[in-house]
């Protein structure tokens, strides 16, 4: 994150400790992102239909993605998350089936479309998230995640959060290309969400393009974003111990919750394109550009093929195109004096 740090012009895009005192897009972003967040703790129905068992796949497609292939390694994220729950006198051969059976690849007998909630089913059998966590809320009862949330977000609330985008103006493009290479599109650090703001427009598109795909309609990708990193925020909160690819699975499930996969996926068409040049790239460019032109030029007309009246101090004094060529002196002609002989008459 160290390039973030050394932007020269970061923005307090929004800041809850004065949230009147903001104004714009993105403040008012944030704004409704709470009447959005009050609303599906009202109703969730009106987001979507939402059971255990899509909780559960949900989760478990996240662990899959994010916790790495060894089976140990996903059993200490579980551990961290939730808790098992064996029967009582279960000797640890079977527990260790048990979770194996999980994560077991699929047979050859088995609809390679339902593994998945074939296994996660499995894991809501053994295991499930600490109660009363935000993982919890987001697997079961999405209600109670859409009330910690806005509660989060209220105006009145006077814990501190701040939107801070990075434009990068100026930056160049070489500089930033360890932020695309990793993909970082925003980040939270303590009680502020740090973005990059050039993604709204990506997103919109999306949005735009994506209406009949699916989702939850009223919630847009970059409303999802900013909920994304609110939810690693959260979850910090609760547990400042949480490493911070633990609260990235998290809140992955709820970004999925209301977009499954669509946000990564135009995140990436985000970075097909970025990082711009920036404006001392694009000077550079534009000089070496024209370097190259004038090369051409005089390559075209090699000193031997100049007249002799052609005076190299005079480079100066030509105009030069708009394409960067220099105009080329006409020789001058020189038209000879035809003289006429008169014959003179004999006497």
């Amino acid at each position: 994150m160290a390039v973030f740090d050394q932007d020269p012009q970061p923005q307090v895009l929004y800041d809850q400790t004065d949230s009147a005192g903001i104004e714009g897009a993105y403040a008012d972003i944030m704004r409704g992102l709470y009447d959005k967040m009050d609303s599906l703790k009202r109703s969730p129905d009106d987001f979507r239909t939402w059971t255990d068992e899509d909780g559960y796949l949900t989760f478990y497609n996240a662990l899959l993605d994010f916790a790495g292939d060894e089976t140990k390694d996903r059993v200490q994220v579980l551990q961290q998350l939730g808790e098992f729950k064996f029967r009582a006198g279960s000797e640890p051969d079977e527990k260790k089936k048990l979770i194996e059976e999980c994560f077991a690849e699929a047979t050859d007998q088995e609809d390679p479309r339902i593994v998945a909630t074939s296994r996660s089913r499995r894991l809501s059998q053994i295991w499930s998230p600490k109660t009363d966590t935000i993982l919890d809320y987001i697997v079961s009862r999405p209600a109670q995640a859409g009330r910690v949330l806005s509660d989060r977000l209220n105006p009145t609330n006077t814990e501190p959060l701040q939107l801070v985008g990075h434009p990068f103006k100026d930056v160049r493009s070489t500089d930033l290309q360890p932020v695309a290479d990793a993909k970082v599109i925003a980040f939270e650090r303590g009680s502020e969400i740090h973005i990059i703001p050039g993604v709204s427009k990506t997103l919109t598109n999306w949005d735009a393009d994506t209406a009949s795909v699916g989702g939850v309609e009223k919630v847009s990708l970059f409303e999802t974003l900013l909920l994304h990193e609110l939810v690693e925020l959260v979850s910090r909160e609760e547990n400042p111990d949480l490493p911070a690819l633990y609260t990235h699975m998290i809140a992955s499930s709820f970004e999925r919750y209301l977009k499954a996969d669509l946000l990564s996926v135009a995140v990436e068409d985000f970075f097909l394109e970025w990082p711009v040049l920036s404006e001392a790239e694009e000077a550079e460019r534009y000089e070496e550009q024209l370097k190259m032109e004038m090369e051409e030029a005089r390559a075209m007309f090699a000193e031997e093929d100049i007249p002799d009246t052609f005076d190299d101090d005079d480079d100066d004094e030509l105009p030069i195109d708009s394409d960067g060529k220099v105009p080329v002196k006409k020789k001058k002609i020189v038209k000879k004096k035809v003289v006429k002989k008169v014959k003179k008459k004999k006497e």
